[in-house]
């Protein structure tokens, strides 16, 4: 029997493991990228990251040590916690439901 808990938490898992997709696949790539060049951070690569959620402003973006050591990596972790606590809902080893009774 399909509830609607158990609808938002297939389009939660679907959004979590794309946005976890993505984290990992550009982090693991800018790993690679600096790797090779000898951990020069005078250039940027990967995508672009504001350090507001007002983007557009460029004194606002990220530079690419700061990017590499601290906002990739929170990305990363960020959607791994989302996806793996989401997985144990769709598993039911914890229980998601906003108005719990006992």
């Amino acid at each position: 029997m399909v509830n609607d808990e158990w609808v938002e938490l297939w389009v939660m898992f679907c959004a979590a493991g794309g946005f976890c997709a993505y984290s990992w696949y550009w982090c693991i790539r800018s790993i690679i990228f600096y790797r090779k060049n000898g951990y020069d951070f005078s250039q940027d690569f990967g995508p672009r990251i504001y350090w507001s959620a007002r983007g557009g402003d460029d004194r606002l973006l990220a530079g690419p040590r700061a990017k590499f050591l601290i906002a990739m990596p929170f990305s990363v972790l960020a959607s791994s916690f989302m996806l793996l606590f989401t997985v144990l809902g769709l598993l039911g080893t914890i229980k998601p439901c906003l108005d719990c009774r006992p």
